[in-house]
């Protein structure tokens, strides 16, 4: 009877063993969903802030009045200042950090910009609302002027 009851006994350590140890591979299942859903759900907002950063970097390219008429886009404190019309998602927020000419032979950095200047330098930030999560793109810009003006895109990287 001793030995039955022994029997029993370890049987039902193992039982509770066992329990524990699906219980703890369950909970390693939930954690894992949940990780893979987050890693999934920020690649979504990464290439949506791409798309829109993009629609707003051709919008300004597009745009040639920007460079015809800049300093009637400069505020009071002399920042290229404009509106984005691109169609941006209602969760995404744009702006146009800089727009300004580039002189490769000065290092002076307040140079007067206009439309003789051949390098420019466009930022922009895009941020989903939402999550907070935020990019910005710097767009090196050419311009040429011939019988019409010609952007073009001279380089394009971005921070996050």
């Amino acid at each position: 009877m001793m030995k039955n009851n022994r029997q029993l006994g370890s049987i039902l350590i193992l039982t509770l063993l066992m329990l524990l140890f699906l219980q703890f591979v369950a909970i390693t299942v939930v954690n894992s969903t949940n990780i893979s859903s987050m890693v999934v759900r920020n690649f979504q907002i990464k290439k949506q802030l791409e798309a829109t950063a993009y629609k707003a970097v051709i919008e300004v390219l597009n745009n040639k009045d920007y460079f015809i008429h800049y300093t009637t886009y400069l505020n009071k404190r002399g920042d290229f200042e404009s509106v984005l019309n691109a169609s941006i998602p209602d969760e995404i927020s744009a702006k146009i950090m800089s727009l300004k000419c580039i002189d490769m032979t000065s290092s002076d950095t307040n140079v007067n910009c206009d439309i003789s200047h051949q390098y420019w330098q466009l930022i922009i930030q895009v941020e989903d609302i939402k999550s907070k999560a935020t990019m910005r793109i710097n767009h090196g810009i050419s311009l040429t002027l011939l019988p019409q003006i010609q952007i073009k895109t001279v380089s394009w990287y971005k921070h996050h």
